[in-house]
């Protein structure tokens, strides 16, 4: 049966700048299990509630597009998730293929269309702040990495995709 994806950056997305700005040496003593998963920051508690809703009013699955899957394995990722009070964790990640050594966006692009490729996947939204808009995408919605997903209208217009 094919499942609403969600194809998830998380700097940018979960994770603004405030907290990429943030003293992690503060953080990993204040949270020990971000000390031993090495989690560098956490992510935003007003995108995190935005994701939540999200994934409670469209029971969509979670694909990683992040880089944060090349340094974290899926059972990783999934104590990182609940450690930030997400619901669900990723299924599964995109596959490093880089495509370009320059440009980010192409070689997420190409990850996220193999990934399409060669799962079931149903009606999907790719949620980043590359722009990857660029490349004529029209199930990509763009984040500021100043407010990431908690972005005025955002919310709506990641369901009305993936209700298409």
């Amino acid at each position: 049966m094919k499942k609403r994806t969600i194809f998830l950056d998380i700097d940018g997305v979960l994770a603004t700048n405030k907290e990429y700005s943030r003293n992690r040496t503060k953080f990993h003593k204040k949270f020990e299990i971000a000390r031993k998963l090495h989690i560098p920051y956490p992510y935003n508690p007003e995108c995190v509630k935005i994701l939540n809703e999200i994934l409670q009013e469209t029971d969509s699955q979670i694909i990683l597009s992040s880089d944060w899957r090349l340094h974290w394995d899926i059972e990783e990722i999934d104590q990182i998730f609940k450690f930030n009070q997400i619901i669900k964790s990723p299924v599964g990640f995109t596959q490093n293929m880089h495509v370009s050594m320059s440009n980010l966006e192409k070689n997420r692009i190409n990850e996220i269309e193999n990934y399409i490729k060669n799962h079931d996947v149903g009606s999907y939204v790719i949620i980043d702040d590359l722009d990857m808009g660029f490349y004529g995408l029209d199930r990509f919605v763009k984040t500021k990495d100043s407010e990431g997903i908690k972005q005025t209208g955002l919310k709506e217009k990641i369901i009305k995709i993936l209700s298409e």
